[in-house]
C-alpha cells in the first residue's frame, strides 16, 4: 500500500493542473478535429479484397434495391450479406495517396460486382442485408441508390456526415446511435429518422420530397436549413436543446407555410435568425410515420450479426465521448496552456486556429477583465501581439474575441524563439547566435540589446558581403524580424526585433522546444 503522506503530496501537486484542464465548448469543428486525430493516430490494415478498408475517410455507396447496415467498431471493414457481391474501389486522389507524415487516407466507392469474393459474409440466411459496413474512422458518407435502405445500428462515433445524391425511395433509420455530430444533407427523395443521442444535429435539404424526421432523437444542438419549399423536418427540443432553423429566402405571408417543421417540445423555443418558417407541434401522424419507417428498415435487416474479432493490437472503438489516452487536439493544447492564465471570472470556450495564430473566445465579467486577460497573455511568453477584436454585452457578462499570434507555425510545432538559459535574453546570447550566420566575410563591431526586444548591430564589410550577411540573417534566423538596415562606405548597420521577449520555458507550452542548433 502506498504511504499516505506521499499520496497526499501527489494529490496536492496535481490538483492545480486538474483544476485548469477545462474542455473547450463542443462544436462541429472540434468534433471533426477529434475524428481526424483519431483516424490519423495509427495505421489500419488496407486489403479491400478481404474487406479491410484502412484509414477510411470518405465512403461513396451505390446500391439499388438494397438494405445496408452500418455499425461502429475498432476497424473499418466490409462484410457481405448472403446475396450479391460488392466491390471496393480506391477513389483517393492527389497528395492524400502519398500519406506523408501521417497514415495514408482512403476514400472508397462500394458498388455491386459480379463473381466470387473473398470478403467475409455475415448475417442470417433470411436477412436481406446486402452488406454490413463497420466504421472506425470514416466520417463522410455519400449515398446513392433507388429504394436504398440504410440502418445505422447503434453507431458510436465522434462525427458522421451523410450526403444523399439524387435517388428515389431512400429510407434511413438511426437506431440507438451515440454521435458527437450527425449531419444529414439531402438532395434525394428520402425519409429519415431515428433514436439515440447526439451533441450536434444538422439537417439540410435541397429537395422538396425530403422528410428528415428526428423528433425521437435527443440533441444538445439542432440546426435545420433548406433551399427549397415543402421539405419536411421534425426535431425534439428538450430543456437543454439549442435549436434553430435557417431559411435564407424571405418568405412573407403564405410562402412561409411552405417551410414546415414539427417540434416535440416548446414551439416558441425554435430560433429563426433569417426568413420565416412554419413551426408546429408534433402530430400523432408523424409519430406513426416514423414507427412505420423503423419497421420498414429494421425488419428486413434482421438481428445484428456477430462480426469477427478485430485484428490483434487494434485500438478500442472511437466513441462519441472522448476517452483518456486519445490524442490531444491542437485547440485543446492551446486551452490547457492558457487556462491557468485566466483572470477570475473569465472563461475560454472556443479557439479558432489559423497559421501562426488563433482567435480566443469566451466570457468575462466586464471589459476591464478582458483587458486583464490580454495583459496576462502578453506576459505569458506563450503568444505575442494579443489584441481585442471585439467585446459584446450579453446579459450580466460580456463575450469577447481576442486575437493572438503563436511563437510557432502551429500548436505542437517547434518554437521559433532563440533557445537560451535564463529568464531574459542577454546581448551576448544574441551575439553568439548571430556570429555564425553573419559569417567570416564581415566583421561585427557592435551589438546592443535594448529592453530584451530591440537588437542593434553594426559591422564592417563590402556592400556585397554585407548584403549577403543580412540576407542570411533574414532567411536563417526565425527569432529575429528585420526593422531597418543601412549599407555603405564599407560599413553596415541593422535594427531588428526579437520575436520572443524572453527565452522559452523548459516545459513545452503551446509550442514545442526550439531547435537547439539555432
Amino acid at each position: 500500500m502506498k504511504p499516505l503522506r506521499p499520496l497526499l503530496l501527489a494529490l496536492l501537486c496535481t490538483a492545480p493542473l486538474l483544476a485548469h484542464a477545462a474542455p473547450l465548448d463542443v462544436t462541429p469543428d472540434t468534433l471533426m478535429e477529434r475524428a481526424n486525430l483519431l483516424r490519423d493516430a495509427r495505421e489500419r490494415p488496407w486489403d479491400p479484397n478481404t474487406g479491410r478498408l484502412g484509414n477510411l475517410r470518405h465512403v461513396h455507396i451505390i446500391a439499388n434495391d438494397c438494405t445496408v447496415r452500418v455499425v461502429s467498431g475498432a476497424e473499418n471493414r466490409l462484410f457481405l450479406g448472403r446475396g450479391a457481391a460488392f466491390q471496393v474501389d480506391d477513389t483517393t486522389y492527389g497528395a492524400d495517396r502519398l500519406g506523408g507524415n501521417r497514415p495514408r487516407l482512403y476514400d472508397v466507392k462500394i458498388s455491386a460486382a459480379q463473381g466470387a469474393s473473398a470478403v467475409p459474409r455475415v448475417g442470417a440466411d433470411n436477412a436481406s442485408v446486402c452488406f454490413t459496413l463497420q466504421l472506425a474512422t470514416a466520417h463522410e458518407l455519400l449515398l446513392r441508390g433507388d429504394n436504398l435502405k440504410m440502418l445505422f445500428d447503434r453507431v458510436d462515433l465522434p462525427a458522421l456526415r451523410i450526403s444523399l445524391n439524387p435517388s428515389h425511395g431512400v429510407k434511413l433509420w438511426f437506431h440507438g446511435v451515440r454521435l458527437g455530430l450527425l449531419s444529414v444533407s439531402s438532395n434525394a427523395s428520402v425519409v429519415a429518422g431515428g433514436t439515440g443521442q447526439v451533441q450536434w444535429l444538422q439537417l439540410a435539404s435541397a429537395q422538396s420530397s425530403t422528410a428528415l424526421l428526428f423528433h425521437d432523437m435527443d440533441a444538445r444542438h439542432a440546426r435545420v436549413s433548406t433551399t427549397t419549399t415543402r421539405a419536411r423536418f421534425s426535431i425534439r427540443i428538450g430543456a437543454d436543446t439549442d435549436a434553430g432553423y435557417y431559411q435564407p429566402a424571405s418568405a412573407p405571408g403564405q410562402i412561409a407555410l411552405e417551410y414546415p417543421i414539427w417540434i416535440d417540445g416548446p414551439v416558441s423555443a425554435l430560433k429563426v435568425p433569417a426568413g420565416r418558417v412554419n413551426p408546429m407541434p408534433l402530430t400523432s401522424a408523424l409519430r406513426d410515420e416514423t414507427r412505420a419507417l423503423q419497421l420498414d428498415v429494421m425488419g428486413p435487416a434482421g438481428p445484428r450479426p456477430a462480426l469477427p474479432a478485430p485484428d490483434p493490437g487494434s485500438p478500442p472503438p472511437p466513441g462519441a465521448q472522448a476517452a483518456s489516452g486519445e490524442p490531444v487536439s491542437p485547440r485543446q493544447r492551446v486551452s490547457d496552456v492558457l487556462q491557468p492564465l485566466l483572470p477570475s471570472g473569465v472563461t475560454l470556450g472556443k479557439i479558432d486556429l489559423w497559421k501562426d495564430g488563433a482567435a480566443l473566445e469566451g466570457r468575462a465579467p466586464d471589459d476591464a477583465t478582458v483587458r486583464q486577460w490580454v495583459q496576462a497573455l502578453q506576459r505569458s511568453g506563450e503568444v505575442r501581439n494579443p489584441q481585442v477584436a471585439w467585446v459584446r454585452r450579453e446579459a450580466d457578462q460580456v463575450a469577447y474575441r481576442v486575437l493572438v499570434t503563436f511563437l510557432c507555425a502551429a500548436p505542437g510545432d517547434r518554437s521559433v524563439c532563440l533557445a537560451a538559459p535564463g529568464s531574459a535574453y542577454t546581448a551576448q546570447q544574441v551575439e553568439d547566435a548571430l556570429r555564425p550566420v553573419l559569417g567570416n566575410d564581415v566583421t561585427l563591431t557592435r551589438l546592443a540589446l535594448h529592453d530584451g526586444k530591440l537588437v542593434e548591430l553594426e559591422g564592417r564589410g563590402s556592400e556585397a558581403e554585407a548584403r549577403a550577411a543580412l540576407e542570411r540573417v533574414r532567411q536563417q534566423v526565425p527569432w529575429l524580424e528585420a526593422s531597418s538596415s543601412g549599407i555603405g562606405q564599407g560599413t553596415f548597420s541593422a535594427r531588428l526585433r526579437m520575436v520572443c521577449a524572453a527565452p522559452p520555458r523548459a516545459t513545452p507550452g503551446i509550442c514545442a522546444a526550439p531547435d537547439q542548433r539555432r
